[in-house]
């Protein structure tokens, strides 16, 4: 039988099964070939612009061969400040070869991709997705000398004492330090399998939101939706299918505590599911990890059949569905289109998902943290954790912490605890910016330390990046917009074309070729994206120009001080106008 005939028989031929079909075929040819596409798309009744639209959409998958080792250098702000440069030149020496490109052998492939969570371990790299961390020029060199020799990688690893050698996924998981540096008294408590679903066994889905609700539980993705309203709306709409989907998509720069939690708190999650499918009537659940964490899902799929043959899952099957390189996936509706085997476009609201989710069926979509509180607030009650925190943000908050710190990692803190606070505890550096949420957050100055992390003040999605006073304000603004222009699925005018608008306007402050008006552009266009874009990539992207500006507008102020009024500036109207000309909008 075609290699291509074994794929659909194992994985199904319908269009939701693309994704995982073609993630085999990457894997097994290393690249999707026209004539590839032209052949599926004939076995799965596609179309093959359908099954090239999806291919060109996501960062792992390519028409082109990769090479039989292939190399993604993570390419974060917090890599760059820990000698992501170095590591990259080195690579590119050894294999004589620049980034973007294969060796003419085939042997190796080397790339660049956006954070691979792995901001408390930089730099670090992919290596046939699996992570490699605090690299050192030494060590790329042993690595590639033993992989051209035809070494495992896995022994490689061992050699270099970053595995305990026990087995495959033991040697992944201690290939990685999780970093757990403060435990708080709620999240970190002693677990002992089934609990959670044992005491939700003896309470009524009503009573189960209703315990949700008292705690005051929002959702940890971002958005901070009240979990138990979200539960109790899918709940009420009437359907014969509904969905649990875990939104495992850790793709915000310098994020990685769900990477710890599906380490080491995958029972948890897998709890909260289920009493989740309990509450709202659901018959079926998907986890839906990043591609960057693809090393974990045969950990993920041996404790779901863990949990089913201890009988804890009976008719509640949960699927780990693998995403395949696109940040915009992290959006609920972007995901959901994903699973059903598409781009990974956002959907317009309404309906929300809860409503009409996947495949038209009402479905809970929340990410990794929210499900294993869930677990515990069943466990420990809704007071124990309603108790925590401050009056409009309950409960505790993980905090990815990275960049210019002594102790980087994972911290259980109540919401309304101080950035200062933080930054003792994680013995900053010298800290003079500090970005909490991620790029799509809030940068704050040292004038600012005394701010809370709360949804009235400071919400985050977890991630929180500290930089000390050596570093460039407008380095790190570059970083944060490169990666919205690179993460943009293109589907709305002000997201595909704005942020290239503001990325080159801060170009233009950065080099000294700013005016004073182009402060108050970098505004106006920051406003227009966020206020007119379709989904929440775009509506956040400007964030970190806009609060930078505002928290530091002296540092604008500066990089533009004694420039010739008369100076030639380009104009901004014209150059959208010509990039729309030139997209044929």
């Amino acid at each position: 039988m075609h290699k291509l005939d074994l794929i659909i028989q194992k994985e199904g031929n319908s269009q939701d099964r693309l994704i995982p079909i073609l993630w085999e075929i990457q894997k097994d040819i290393g690249c999707i070939s026209l004539d590839t596409q032209t052949d599926l798309s004939k076995k799965l009744n596609l179309s093959p612009a359908e099954i090239q639209e999806v291919v060109s959409f996501y960062h792992f998958f390519s028409e082109e061969y990769r090479g039989k080792h292939q190399i993604y250098i993570d390419s974060s702000i917090i890599a760059d400040f820990h000698d992501r440069n170095q590591i990259k030149t080195t690579f590119e020496n050894e294999l004589k070869i620049n980034t973007g490109s294969v060796t003419p052998c085939g042997t190796f492939g080397l790339f660049e991709t956006s954070c691979i969570g792995m901001s408390d371990q930089s730099p670090a790299v992919l290596i046939d997705f699996i992570p490699v961390p605090s690299l050192t020029v030494e060590k790329v060199k042993i690595i590639l000398n033993s992989l051209k020799n035809g070494i495992k990688l896995e022994e490689i690893i061992l050699s270099l004492g970053l595995g305990d050698g026990a087995n495959s996924s033991n040697y992944i998981q201690s290939n990685i330090n999780n970093n757990i540096v403060k435990k708080g008294h709620f999240l970190f408590k002693k677990w002992s399998k089934g609990e959670a679903i044992s005491i939700a066994s003896q309470m009524s889905p009503e009573n189960i939101i209703q315990v949700i609700s008292d705690s005051g539980l929002k959702g940890r993705g971002g958005a901070g939706f009240p979990t138990g309203l979200k539960w109790k709306l899918a709940k009420e709409v009437p359907s014969d299918k509904k969905y649990i989907v875990c939104n495992a998509d850790e793709g915000e720069p310098g994020t990685f505590k769900d990477r710890v939690l599906l380490t080491e708190f995958i029972g948890l999650l897998l709890e909260g599911m289920i009493i989740a499918s309990k509450a709202v009537g659901a018959s079926k659940g998907y986890i839906y990890l990043r591609g960057e964490y693809s090393y974990l899902k045969n950990h993920i799929e041996r404790q779901i059949l863990d949990f089913k043959e201890s009988g804890f899952i009976n008719s509640f099957p949960i699927e780990v569905f693998l995403g395949a390189g696109a940040y915009i996936c992290g959006e609920e509706s972007a995901l959901l289109e994903s699973l059903e085997g598409k781009r990974g476009e956002p959907r317009i609201k309404p309906p929300f998902p809860v409503e009409q989710g996947l495949f038209g069926c009402p479905t809970v979509v929340n990410n990794v943290e929210t499900f294993v509180l869930a677990a515990q607030i069943i466990r420990f009650g809704h007071e124990s954790f309603s108790s925590l925190g401050t009056e409009s943000s309950r409960g505790i908050r993980l905090l990815s912490i990275s960049g210019d710190v002594e102790k980087p990692g994972i911290y259980e803190y109540e919401w309304g605890v101080s950035i200062s606070e933080i930054l003792r505890d994680c013995k900053a550096i010298e800290p003079t910016f500090v970005q909490v949420g991620g790029p799509s957050g809030t940068m704050i100055s040292n004038k600012e330390f005394d701010r809370k992390i709360s949804h009235d003040d400071l919400p985050t999605g977890g991630s929180f990046m500290v930089f000390s006073k050596k570093r460039s304000l407008f380095d790190i603004l570059s970083n944060f917009m490169d990666f919205f222009v690179d993460e943009s699925c293109g589907n709305c005018t002000p997201c595909r074309a704005g942020n290239v608008i503001l990325r080159d306007l801060l170009t233009k402050v950065k080099t000294g070729k700013a005016r004073p008006s182009d402060l108050n552009k970098i505004k106006d266009w920051g406003n227009i994206v966020s206020k007119t874009s379709r989904c929440g990539l775009g509506m956040t992207s400007p964030n970190p120009l806009l609060t930078s500006l505002k928290s530091m507008p002296e540092y604008f102020e500066n990089a533009i001080t004694n420039k010739d009024e008369n100076f030639l500036d380009f104009d901004i109207e014209q150059a959208t106008a010509e990039y729309k000309e030139f997209h044929n909008e």
